[in-house]
């Protein structure tokens, strides 16, 4: 399995950890008093500290990815006569901004489910559903935008070598 792959499992996975969360926290079943978590806080807190646990490891290892890109092209700048594709700063500058947004968004959930009460079902239910449109609109930037470039800048050796780092630090 190459990088691309690889991350694109990591991307399977923080997606089924957060829609875990989801089915935790509960579809509305009424309106105003009626509609109380009757799950028990203490999964959905599990849950969500799952996802957070899994993403920081995710981010953790496209952050790697990056900076090994960085240097590969900077060894690669040096040479004369280099060809070859680069991975643009302001991609890089994207993806590291959809980590920062994401972490922002789990962090305020966590904080929240850390001090639940069912009398916040609705934000909750509101911040949940914002990371989790969050986090598909940026792995599905990553999965379009950004793996295709990678597959066009890096070599399959590259890419099989590039796996093996993200490894270490897996979601799974």
């Amino acid at each position: 399995m190459d990088l691309i792959e690889h991350l694109k499992k990591e991307h399977f996975e923080l997606r089924a950890l957060l829609d875990l969360a989801e089915h935790v926290l509960g579809k509305p079943q009424g309106a105003g008093l009626d509609d109380r978590l009757s799950a028990d806080s203490r999964l959905l807190f599990e849950s969500l500290k799952r996802f957070l646990l899994a993403f920081e490891k995710h981010e953790e290892a496209e952050t790697r990815v990056i900076e090994r890109l960085q240097r590969l092209e900077n060894i690669l700048s040096a040479r004369p006569a280099a060809s070859y594709s680069k991975i643009s700063p302001e991609l890089r500058q994207s993806v590291e901004e959809g980590h920062n947004s994401l972490k922002s968004i789990g962090r305020l959930l966590s904080a929240m489910t850390a001090s639940y009460d069912s009398d916040r079902i609705y934000a909750m239910r509101h911040v949940l559903s914002s990371l989790k449109h969050e986090l598909n609109r940026h792995l599905d930037y990553e999965e379009h935008e950004v793996f295709p470039k990678l597959k066009v800048a890096l070599s399959q050796e590259t890419l099989d070598k590039m796996t093996r780092w993200t490894e270490k630090s897996s979601v799974a």
